[in-house]
């Protein structure tokens, strides 16, 4: 296998991006400046790039992924899929994007797939540290912060007045039946087999059977983003919305799931993690309005839907734990498989005994995020 230096990434890199845009000329890439191992281990950098085009010379830095090699912890997730995502939407030109540059699904030029697109400047929410304790929302007043995340909010709800049928026929899975929620469903119940491996999950099993057993029957088909999280956000120092980003697990199905998400990890990142949520960010009843208004629809059936995203969580949190348990972190005998942050919020929704929190899940949560060794 070919070793990959920096140099030999930046002449591929160079020359790959001369065959992808035609209308770049005298392509010229800045020196990498990537610290490698036993070869290219890097899955995500950023290279800067010259070139003349019709406009006269330009200059930008763009982001190189590569698809990533660890375990999967989100059942099909994609890079190619991410890729015509961003691709769909930045052609639109009405949902904030990173400009699209182009994607390469075959491992010959950096030794994996990747994708390429422009870097977007700004500051997202971050989850660790947590938003609410530290950083630039910190230091905003709260009317700013409320507007930040109002512009937020009303950025992925825009996605609601999409025609999935124009351009977006790609995010259809029909071996899960036909485009809505019971697509979605479909695909969510064989990510729950296949991150189960036939393990008794009592908590997740009657998640799953209540979403599988209590389907709305007048939901819509729209197109989601999938991962509406502030951490996915960029936003401009005014709060302004400079781009929406990770878009691996964008899908087809009701619009009301994107909204139930995003006030799922609200919630997660104040009150499950015993962190005061900043004044000025909308509550609960402020995001819906405002989801509802930039989406020009009522947001219906959230109570369900919020089991749905529990479940989704509950669910990244079982291939979590199988990836502490595979590196080493954790044995398999600990109990965070069925008792975390993610099972308890399904128990309190569902009315089921909570499970106990213990050494076991300080382990666990550890190299996830930080968290009090007295947590119950």
């Amino acid at each position: 296998m070919e070793l990959l230096t920096p140099e030999r990434i930046t002449t591929k890199l160079q020359d790959w991006l001369a065959s992808e845009k035609a209308e770049w000329r005298y392509i010229a890439l800045k020196p990498l400046d990537i610290t490698l191992g036993a070869g290219f281990s890097a899955d995500i950098f950023f290279v800067d790039v010259d070139y003349v085009d019709a406009d006269g010379p330009q200059s930008q830095t763009l982001v190189v992924r590569r698809q990533p090699t660890d375990l999967e912890v989100v059942f099909g997730s994609s890079l190619a899929l991410q890729g015509k995502m961003m691709a769909a939407l930045d052609a639109r030109g009405d949902i904030a994007v990173p400009a699209w540059i182009g994607m390469h699904l075959e491992p010959d030029i950096l030794g994996l797939p990747f994708l390429v697109m422009g870097r977007v400047e700004g500051e997202c929410a971050k989850q660790n540290p947590n938003y609410n304790l530290e950083g630039w929302l910190v230091d905003m007043t709260p009317g700013q912060r409320h507007q930040a995340f109002a512009n937020a909010i009303s950025a992925f709800a825009s996605l609601a007045r999409i025609d999935w049928r124009d351009g977006f026929e790609f995010l259809a899975q029909p071996e899960h039946g036909e485009p809505g929620l019971g697509q979605y469903v479909g695909a969510l119940e064989a990510w729950y087999k296949a991150a189960g491996k036939g393990r008794p999950m009592p908590i997740v099993d009657a998640a799953m059977a209540y979403v599988r057993e209590n389907m709305p029957v007048d939901a819509g088909v729209n197109v989601l983003w999938g991962d509406p999280t502030p951490s996915n956000v960029m936003f401009a120092p005014d709060g302004s919305i400079n781009g929406l980003i990770d878009w691996e697990l964008a899908a087809l199905g009701p619009a009301e799931l994107d909204l139930a998400w995003w006030l799922y990890f609200d919630d997660l990142f104040s009150r499950r993690f015993g962190v005061q949520r900043l004044e000025g960010l909308p509550t609960k009843d402020e995001t819906i309005a405002i989801w509802e208004a930039a989406s020009g629809q009522k947001a219906r059936h959230l109570e369900y839907y919020d089991i749905v995203a529990g479940l989704r969580m509950a669910l990244v949190a079982v291939g979590a734990f199988d990836r502490q348990v595979g590196i080493g972190n954790i044995a398999a005998t600990n109990k965070s498989l069925n008792d975390n942050f993610m099972t308890m919020y399904l128990a309190e929704k569902l009315g089921m005994p909570l499970p106990e929190f213990g050494p076991d899940f300080v382990a666990f949560m550890k190299n996830l995020t930080p968290v009090d060794e007295k947590a119950d």
